[in-house]
């Protein structure tokens, strides 16, 4: 019997709804709403390529670097971060969605069609989630990875910014050293 879901443009659904659905990184549920992300440029994608690459080389093995994974952040609220570090109790090499609490970084890559989203909510809504870290990578109009770090469970305060020639030491992160310069590169 093959399950029929409600229109799923404009229409709220349920977190159950949502689950039904078939995985897919370019639709996050925000509020109970669908929304559908713009397609990543290839800039975009070599960004989080990289990093992904930069963070694995340095990551602790109590932890574990994803792409494009989702973070549940209430039942009709979530979220799939560019990157993500999540500790590896919890890593399911056949799951793609994470808690909260089992996420220690999310980072998010600013595109076209994402600017607001990247800058404003997300970084609240992770905030808010209880994420402890968060990055967002800007490559216009020059490369810079911005640093934020949670304290006091209230929202993030900024740590940092660092431009090519910098290496990434956030605070909170002792391990996540990533020379912006290697990001530039892809």
């Amino acid at each position: 019997m093959t399950q029929v879901l409600p229109p799923l443009i404009g229409v709220r659904i349920t977190g159950a709804e949502y689950d039904a659905l078939p995985p897919n990184p370019r639709i996050e549920l925000v509020d109970g709403v669908l929304t559908f992300m713009t397609p990543p440029t290839g800039r975009h994608q070599n960004l989080v390529d990289a990093l992904v690459a930069a963070l694995k080389q340095v990551c602790p093995a109590e932890l574990r670097v994803l792409r494009e994974q989702e973070i549940r952040l209430s039942d009709d609220h979530r979220r799939n971060p560019d990157v993500l570090v999540v500790l590896a109790e919890a890593y399911d090499p056949d799951g793609y969605s994470y808690r909260p609490e089992q996420v220690l970084l999310a980072v998010e890559v600013v595109s076209p069609g994402t600017e607001t989203a990247d800058r404003k909510h997300k970084p609240a809504e992770y905030a808010d989630a209880g994420v402890a870290h968060y990055w967002r990578v800007e490559s216009k109009p020059a490369l810079a990875v911005y640093t934020y770090q949670r304290v006091d469970e209230g929202p993030y305060v900024p740590t940092g910014r660092w431009v090519p020639g910098d290496l990434v030491a956030a605070p909170g992160l002792p391990w996540a050293h990533v020379a912006v310069a290697e990001l530039a590169s892809s």
